[in-house]
């Protein structure tokens, strides 16, 4: 997912995982998507517009620490994604 090719410019990878959020009570929704990139590897975005929602914000989103990822879809789209409710990656099944 964090690779980048010889140019620097980022691989895409197909994903497929489950939604959730604790705080709503919502989530359970299978989505899949393919040619994604993590959204930090854009450069041509600027900052703010790498973010879910689209503002700078005070508070940082600590991906590592809550092990989630921005990613961002062809359409340009950005989806955050929690690592643990990734069912594929490139067309293999991740099993935790």
């Amino acid at each position: 997912m964090d690779h980048l090719d010889h140019k620097q410019q980022p691989r895409p990878f197909d994903i497929a995982f489950y939604t959730a959020d604790r705080r709503r009570n919502t989530g359970g929704e299978y989505r899949q998507y393919t040619g994604c990139i993590l959204s930090k590897h854009n450069k041509f975005l600027p900052l703010h517009m790498r973010r879910v929602d689209g503002f700078g914000g005070s508070k940082a989103p600590k991906h590592y620490a809550n092990a989630t990822r921005n990613i961002q879809t062809p359409d340009g789209d950005i989806h955050k994604v929690h690592i643990r409710l990734i069912k594929q990656f490139n067309g293999m099944t991740i099993i935790w």
